[in-house]
């Protein structure tokens, strides 16, 4: 008996080729029987046709392993070939780059908004997710946390507070900015949410230089706790109020928001607008008192925007403290109106403006209210402003003019 072998299974047979008989068999003169012979003859083409195919085995074998050598060849040659592209290649330009570069790029990937809403799949958070080093990186970039949109709601819930505290408390000393999103509802008796909300608020707005708030307003809220702030944005959708009784020695800038609200005194604003160089007001309507009172306070402001000014209102009775003929200013040189009803020649005979450089006006309705063109002439000429741009959006009658205009403003560059 031979074993042949192979990783797969054994190959037995016989190989015993000898013909054994009966012992009678030998001590007759007769052979076997042809039954004999046949079974014998049968058993030993079995066993050929078995051995044959055991001695093809490993010629089929070989075949097939012929078939597959070459594209197992080719597969390596492939593989070395992409080994090899990728050994030349340097190390990946982020790993080279010195942390504080890469996290300037990371602050570069930043949502293109004053305030970040926090998201799994965004901007810094995303960050954190890609490598270690990344990770490392982006938490010890303070800028990246210093951007925040907080709603107070959610700073009412179980873990709402604390992930937007962690995220404020990455930025270090960082200086912040955050809009707030004044959501609980106030006509609730029980004032303890709100008060807590406010209470989490605070320590953060003592580092805020940018503060949008959005929503009703907060008694107190700005208390002692704004001395770095250097922008106010304050969106209402109800009665108006903003009051800054604390020193705020960096404020210059400031925009007043409410389209369903009408601004017809200053009552409902207390704050510093000798230090404002920037001023944007946006009311349902403005009245022109309101209007010049306001330019009259507002001594260093630069860039001021103002819609919609209702120029006609009447009684104008914060002009007694504002006479027309006193409204000068000396600092502003871009100014932004948009005009709701007729009246705007009366502005322009009250006021004064020496450095005014660029002057935007658009109305409202352009078919109702007539361009006062003598009025705006006396304008140029009293207040002897380098005006170098003029605008005038919606109003035919203001085209009659500007060939008069132009010779009126030597400098005048752009007219439209």
């Amino acid at each position: 008996m031979i074993s042949l072998n192979d990783s797969a299974s054994p190959i037995l047979f016989s190989l015993s080729t000898l013909t054994t008989f009966p012992p009678h068999h030998s001590a007759s003169r007769h052979g076997p029987s042809d039954k004999v012979i046949h079974a014998v003859i049968r058993r030993r083409k079995s066993e050929l046709a078995a051995l044959d195919g055991h001695i093809n085995l490993p010629s089929h074998t070989l075949d097939k392993l012929q078939v597959i050598q070459p594209r197992l060849k080719e597969k390596r040659a492939l593989l070395q070939e992409s080994s090899s592209c990728h050994e030349a290649f340097p190390s990946p330009p982020c790993h080279l780059l010195p942390p504080e570069l890469l996290g300037e790029v990371f602050v570069r990937c930043l949502p293109q908004t004053n305030y970040v809403t926090p998201s799994s799949n965004g901007c810094p958070l995303i960050l954190t997710k890609i490598c270690r080093q990344w990770r490392a990186v982006a938490l010890s970039t303070p800028r990246l946390w210093a951007s925040l949109s907080v709603s107070l709601s959610k700073v009412t819930e179980v873990s709402g507070g604390d992930v937007y505290k962690c995220w404020l408390e990455k930025a270090r000393s960082v200086p912040l900015s955050i809009r707030v999103v004044h959501d609980i509802d106030v006509s609730d008796r029980n004032a303890e949410p709100l008060s807590n909300a406010v209470q989490w608020l605070r320590p953060f707005l003592s580092q805020c230089f940018d503060l949008w708030w959005h929503g009703p307003h907060m008694q107190g809220l700005l208390d002692n706790s704004v001395q770095s702030l250097s922008r106010l944005q304050v969106t209402s959708h109800g009665n108006f109020h903003v009051s800054i009784p604390s020193p705020t020695p960096q404020l210059r800038s400031a925009v007043l928001q409410s389209l369903t609200h009408d601004l017809q005194s200053l009552r409902s604003i207390d704050m510093p607008w000798h230090q404002l160089l920037d001023l944007k007001i946006q009311f349902a309507l403005v009245s022109s008192a309101t209007f010049l009172q306001v330019i009259g306070l507002c001594t260093r402001v630069q860039w001021v925007n103002v819609s919609c000014i209702c120029a006609n209102v009447s009684p104008q009775i914060d002009m007694q403290s504002f006479p027309p003929t006193d409204v000068v200013n000396h600092t502003i040189r871009r100014l932004e109106v948009k005009v709701l009803r007729a009246g705007l020649g009366s502005l322009f005979e009250a006021l004064t403006l020496t450095a005014l450089e660029e002057l935007v006006i658009c109305f409202c309705f352009p078919e109702r209210d007539p361009w006062p063109h003598e009025q705006f002439a006396s304008f140029i000429t009293r207040s002897k402003c380098p005006l170098k741009r003029l605008t005038i959006h919606r109003n035919k009658g203001a085209e009659l003019h500007l060939a008069e205009y132009l010779r009126m403003l030597p400098g005048l560059k752009t007219l439209g």
